[in-house]
């Protein structure tokens, strides 16, 4: 936080005592790749800060004024007295035309006149008083002066309300988040694609809202002719080349080219490489290059080989130009892990489109970098199971927290194995209650929650408190000492331990006997895709509903259609449930 020192002194004392009061705050650290700029009035003091930053981050400084001039040999005082347009488009193109990456101080009308040319960079403005812009500018004749008919004192007066609204209205954050962003660990740029027939605007605008830092647009799933130039507006664009040609107006439009020319170089393997051959294919790329390896994991037990090609390919390339990326039906926990030391990190938007198998979502990945408050290689979380789209767990639990949906016929004990490392305890739902316990040699017949300890995964079963409150809450309605538990998988083992202790009966009801519901109270365990069984009737049947969110409402018109008398009481479930959780990870190693 030494750079503090370099700020207008009448400020220096406040941002000090912000950043110490900060310290330590959950948040996102700067992403790999993306530009750091000090924007912000004339005389701030941008240029004087600039070597102090660049040796914070570890990355190149460039003072584009500077720069400017020795680019075209002129002073910036003649030229913006003689020609300030001409100064203006050649600042934005040498601006444009900078390596991503570095720290770059902008002219003191940079922010005002470009805004847009800063989409997709970290832009910092830089604080200074009126006081202090007057005085600085008064004693300064070296400056161009940008309204010479005025009076001086007017000229600064006008310029600096002016540039104060459009200051306001830029996408910027304080020094203090800079310095606060910079003391926390890197993280990947968020990638979103753009789904075949989606319109390009819309999905921007919706990607943006929800995090995402890159729009890529491939070749082979949006037509040629469609309009990019909105969507390049609200998120700068990675224009990938897959198979049909690449458009000339994407071209122009792309932020970064992935594909003949472009800056960023792409290997999809048909099948799983050895570090080494890894390594061979990529000999013949330049160093400085972006580089993006994918390839199927394939047997989850080699996931290892994954981790040392990344290693090798950041050695020869550099920390924030690699991107390792597996694909394939169980490559989630996989790509979440390999995200952690990569530049780009390609996400689904929502549980409707994923532009490769594996994955994640972009809610979870953005959630993980704001809340984590530690080292997230040692405190990782995930819920197991299939669909994941509407589980609660990622947002109540303590981050980073990995939505890890599997095939159903996933090798959960070789995934197990493989994660252990990395994954401190995980959350377990349908339909893998029952092959995890088995997998960790539970005493119990399913699990809904695993414990890291020094010998393996220990399996709890807390949807027993999840259980007795539904229980409780159904009964109380119901005043009957008996309960059907329509279906026979991990809820309903929850459901038998928690009714005997509570003096109550418990009739289970399976697909195969379904029928009428003698009982005046159920619990509905199946999932909702898998909707009623034929036979069942639920006729003045009051039925605990222990889904939530959509799939709650779906079950909740089943039970409807069927006689019955939904009672939602999945947060119920959820939450007690989720307390127990907590509490055992927090106690793991």
């Amino acid at each position: 936080m030494s750079f503090f020192t370099h700020v207008d002194p009448r400020l220096r004392g406040a941002l000090e005592a912000e950043a110490l009061r900060r310290q330590g705050e959950p948040g996102e650290g700067l992403p790999r790749g993306a530009t750091v700029v000090l924007a912000g009035h004339r005389a701030a003091g941008k240029s004087t800060l600039l070597p102090h930053v660049s040796a914070l981050l570890g990355r190149p400084a460039v003072d584009l004024d500077a720069h400017l001039e020795a680019l075209h040999g002129r002073s910036l005082r003649v030229w913006v007295r003689d020609d300030e347009p001409g100064f203006r488009a050649a600042e934005r193109a040498a601006f444009l035309a900078l390596p991503a990456g570095a720290v770059v101080a902008v002219g003191g009308g940079f922010l005002a006149h470009h805004p847009d040319a800063l989409l997709g960079c970290v832009t910092a403005l830089v604080p200074v008083t009126f006081e202090t812009y007057v005085e600085r500018l008064s004693a300064n004749d070296a400056r161009p002066r940008l309204r010479p008919a005025l009076p001086l004192a007017r000229e600064l007066d006008e310029v600096w309300r002016e540039r104060e609204a459009l200051h306001r209205r830029a996408r910027t954050c304080s020094l203090v988040d800079l310095c606060l962003m910079a003391s926390r660990p890197a993280r990947p740029r968020r990638v979103v694609t753009l789904p075949p027939g989606a319109p390009p605007l819309d999905w921007a605008r919706r990607a943006s809202a929800a995090g995402a830092e890159l729009l890529e647009v491939r070749t082979d799933l949006t037509p040629p002719d469609a309009d990019l130039a909105g969507a390049a507006a609200v998120l700068p664009l990675l224009v990938a080349e897959r198979g049909a040609p690449l458009p000339s107006a994407w071209r122009a439009l792309a932020s970064l080219l992935d594909g003949a020319g472009g800056a960023l170089h792409s290997w999809h393997a048909e099948a799983p490489v050895s570090p080494d051959e890894a390594l061979a294919h990529w000999r013949d790329v330049p160093p400085g290059a972006q580089v993006k390896h994918v390839e199927p994991l394939g047997d989850v037990r080699d996931a290892g080989r994954l981790y040392e090609t990344q290693r090798r390919l950041r050695a020869r390339f550099g920390a924030d130009a690699v991107t390792v990326l597996a694909t394939g039906p169980c490559a989630g926990p996989i790509r979440a892990l390999l995200a952690l030391d990569n530049a780009l990190d390609y996400l689904a938007l929502d549980g409707g489109f994923a532009a490769a198998p594996g994955q994640r979502l972009l809610a979870d990945a953005v959630r993980a970098s704001r809340g984590a408050r530690v080292d997230p290689r040692a405190r990782r979380l995930g819920i197991l199971g299939a669909p994941l789209a509407h589980s609660r767990s990622p947002r109540v639990h303590a981050q980073p927290f990995d939505r890890l949906e599997l095939p159903p016929d996933a090798d959960v004990a070789a995934l197990l194995e493989v994660l252990r490392p990395h994954y401190r305890g995980f959350a377990v739902t349908a339909p893998f209650k029952q092959p995890v316990a088995a997998a960790v040699g539970a005493r119990r017949p399913a699990v809904n929650t695993l414990v890291r300890g020094e010998a393996g995964y220990e399996g709890f079963n807390t949807d027993v408190e999840g259980a007795v409150a539904t229980l409780s809450a159904l009964t109380a309605r119901t005043l009957e000492r008996r309960v059907t538990a329509l279906g026979d998988g991990g809820a309903t083992h929850a459901l038998a331990e928690a009714a005997a202790p509570m003096g109550l009966g418990l009739t289970v009801m399976t697909r195969a006997t379904a029928g009428p519901v003698t009982t005046r109270g159920a619990v509905w365990t199946w999932p909702a895709p898998l909707g009623a069984p034929a036979g069942l009737r639920l006729d003045g049947v009051i039925v605990a509903v222990i889904a939530y969110g959509a799939p709650a409402r779906a079950i909740a018109a089943t039970v409807r259609a069927l006689g019955g008398t939904p009672l939602r009481l999945g947060p119920r479930w959820f939450i007690a449930q989720a307390r127990r959780q907590r509490a055992l990870w927090e106690a793991s190693t």
